[in-house]
């Protein structure tokens, strides 16, 4: 299967390599990625938004910095624990061996994207470019063209989330699966994600619990939906 021979050990190698590094997270975001893979990974990150209600006046700007740099490790760590993982290789085709860099700087445009801000108003794009001895203007011309992207399909993607994430397995932080997705409750003043209703493993004496999208992490290389905690017992 060729997708195996892109998610090659070689391949992870490079991605350990580059989560390890000082400039973390933004050798994964200035990474040149096809438009493509771009326009592929926007809505799965615009899903990861809405669902973590991310949107302006939801984060400080002095946060941002610190958002972007844990939504990107969970997204290569996601990529990491699994590189083969049959559902991820079903929902992203082609372009999984692209998720680490192609996601993460959909993810991290997305971010500024809903919080009203751009690149240069968080880091010094100049100095890391330089580090990183990459091409500012190459890099600006792909913020502008994310940026564009998202304003275009951004408002399609809580609909697929919504649909997609039903029977997804609810997974412990501890790895421990409890069940599915059974039902999504929706605020009815934002019409944002507030619970998920679990439709618990038969023979735990448990029929149904719900959890709050605050205690969840969402997992958008597979889609499994992962729980901050370990102890679940609702």
């Amino acid at each position: 299967m060729w997708w195996k021979k892109k998610g090659s050990k070689e391949e992870r190698e490079k991605v350990v390599g580059y989560s390890r590094s000082k400039l973390f997270p933004w050798n994964f975001i200035f990474k040149d990625v096809a438009e493509d893979a771009v326009e592929h990974f926007v809505p799965y990150a615009t899903q990861m938004c809405e669902a973590k209600g991310i949107e302006k006046g939801s984060i400080g700007i002095e946060e941002v910095k610190e958002v972007i740099t844990r939504e990107v490790k969970e997204a290569v760590d996601d990529y990491l624990f699994d590189p083969d993982d049959k559902e991820m290789i079903r929902m992203h085709g082609k372009f999984v061996a692209e998720y680490p860099f192609a996601f993460s700087q959909c993810l991290a445009y997305v971010i500024l994207y809903r919080l009203g801000l751009k690149l240069e108003e968080v880091v010094d794009v100049k100095s890391i470019s330089d580090l990183l001895g990459q091409d500012v203007t190459e890099i600006r011309k792909g913020e502008f063209f994310i940026r564009d992207f998202i304003s275009k399909e951004g408002s399609k993607a809580m609909k697929v989330f919504a649909k997609s994430i039903l029977d997804k397995k609810v997974i412990t932080a501890g790895g421990d699966c409890i069940g599915s997705v059974g039902d999504i409750i929706f605020a009815d003043e934002t019409g944002k994600v507030e619970e998920l209703v679990i439709n618990h493993l038969k023979g735990t004496g448990l029929k149904k619990g719900r959890v709050s999208m605050g205690d969840v992490r969402l997992n958008m290389y597979s889609k499994n939906i992962v729980l901050k905690s370990s102890n679940y017992r609702k």
